[in-house]
């Protein structure tokens, strides 16, 4: 590798650990204050950054939410994707993903709780779904970091579908339309763990992860495949 090549690689791994710095400095205050209530002074203090330094990793206060939402999106992706490219048969990989998903719900259950209490989210609401004929009410910067959460979450659900994809080619899973069941599984698990939310659940059930993996699975195994049941 060039030596330009690895100044830029090292320049990359500074600004994304700098970045990382700024993200989690900004949820331990919102965790204190709450959305509305927090200043990029604040964000600065709890990074022990300059304000000028905090504004070149974040542009404001505006899309602070959105870039945590993507920094949890792509740890999250990150770790699918180490089980999607291990070993393993797929059941077990869906298995692995399954809790991976639980766990990472846990560690934002926090930081939800505090978000979906402060009035800021009603903002936030409208650009995720805004009104019948009010689309283009939404300023465009957040209308460009919303598309970036869709491909972030979108690639998240692609992996899922390779791995029931691999599950198929193996016949270890019926035959099954890969995409849509990707996107059903996500659904199960969001529903799952919106229910828990709603019902203010302290801590995730031990079972939780097996529980839903063997719901999901039963739909998917092939009944004439000799693999273990789950």
């Amino acid at each position: 590798m060039r030596s330009s090549d690895l100044r830029h690689e090292r320049e990359l791994r500074r600004r994304e650990g700098y970045r990382d710095v700024v993200l989690h400095a900004a949820e331990r205050v919102i965790l204190r204050k709450g959305f509305s209530a927090l200043t990029m002074d604040d964000v600065a203090r709890e990074a022990q950054l300059s304000k000028a330094t905090i504004y070149k990793y974040v542009q404001g206060k505006g899309v602070l939410l959105f870039e945590i939402m993507g920094h949890y999106l792509d740890d999250l992706c990150g770790r699918v994707a180490a089980i999607a490219d291990g070993p393993g048969p797929a059941g077990d990989k869906l298995g692995r993903v399954v809790r991976v998903i639980l766990q990472n719900n846990e560690e934002m259950k926090s930081i939800n709780r505090v978000l979906w209490m402060d009035k800021a989210m009603l903002k936030l609401m409208r650009v995720f779904a805004p009104p019948p004929g009010k689309a283009g009410a939404v300023p465009p910067a957040d209308r460009k970091m919303m598309a970036m959460l869709r491909l972030k979450r979108q690639a998240l659900v692609d992996l899922g579908a390779r791995i029931l994809a691999e599950g198929v080619a193996s016949g270890e899973f019926r035959r099954l339309e890969t995409a849509g069941a990707a996107d059903f599984i996500e659904s199960v698990l969001q529903g799952y763990m919106h229910v828990r939310f709603w019902r203010g659940e302290s801590s995730l059930p031990a079972a939780a992860a097996e529980d839903l993996t063997r719901f999901i699975f039963e739909g998917i195994r092939n009944p004439g495949h000799p693999g273990k049941e789950i």
